[in-house]
């Protein structure tokens, strides 16, 4: 006959809690006999190879509901499904995990440039964007509606999907609009890119008030049409300006917002 336990052996042997080993009881997963004399609980090897059963099972992301079933249902193939969507919903955490790691470090990159990038033009490229819907302005939440089922299908938040567009001549500002884009790593035939592999390159800082909001677009186009006069650039008439950073203090809002003008 085999030997019994008890609770506060198993406590010693198997590093299991008190308070668990209550809860599987309430959950009908144990069932320890009891000592008539003092109503001690006794546990043998069958209830220990339970208890490793229901580790086992816990390990691989099974939820008591599951385990209770487990434990009554011999089919393999129940557990099998059990375990293949499990499987399934643990891949979807780690890709949403792995985006949001991308994220960070994207906007720690960003972060960490901030002090070289502020308010100074160089050359770089646009990064490849997908276009993928557009609304006439920022403000203009009544058309999100219309867009917002394509934002919510990529694993990126609002902001970071919203680009303005913004045409332009020698003299002025012509008109602007809100992308919404998509980055990507490799061009696909029949979609909507941005290519354009030169481009003047700045951060600029957007203060806004309660009471003020400076007109970002005819200064950055003053500034970049000056900038262009002076080293020989020729603009293309178009610029892309996307929110990287904000931050926030009592009554003030400080938006950073990176710029890419196209040369040729």
């Amino acid at each position: 006959m085999f030997r019994m336990y008890r609770t506060g052996e198993l406590l010693n042997y198997l590093g299991i809690t008190r308070d668990k080993l209550r809860f599987y009881e309430e959950k009908g997963l144990l069932n320890p006999k009891k000592n008539k004399e003092n109503n001690y609980r006794n546990y043998d090897i069958y209830d220990i190879y339970k208890i490793m059963s229901i580790d086992f099972y816990k390990k691989r992301g099974m939820t008591i509901s599951q385990i209770q079933e487990l434990l009554k249902n011999e089919d393999v193939k129940y557990m099998d499904n059990i375990l293949e969507n499990k499987k399934n919903e643990l891949e979807k955490l780690i890709y949403d995990a792995k985006c949001m790691i991308k994220r960070i470090e994207e906007t720690q990159t960003f972060s960490n440039n901030l002090k070289d990038d502020l308010n100074v033009f160089q050359i770089k490229p646009l990064p490849l964007y997908k276009v993928i819907g557009e609304i006439s302005e920022f403000v203009a939440v009544e058309e999100y509606e219309n867009v917002i089922d394509v934002i919510n299908s990529n694993n990126d938040d609002m902001i970071s999907q919203i680009m303005r567009y913004i045409s332009f001549d020698k003299d002025s500002v012509i008109s602007t609009k809100m992308l919404i884009v998509n980055t990507i790593d490799i061009e696909k035939d029949n979609e909507k890119i941005l290519k354009y592999p030169k481009c003047l390159f700045t951060v600029a800082q957007e203060v806004q008030t309660e009471n003020e909001q400076r007109d970002l677009i005819e200064e950055m186009h003053r500034l970049s049409t000056q900038y262009a006069a002076k080293h020989n650039l020729k603009l293309l008439g178009e610029a892309f300006a996307r929110i990287r950073l904000i931050t926030y203090k009592k009554n003030e809002t400080k938006t950073y917002i990176e710029i890419f003008i196209p040369i040729k």
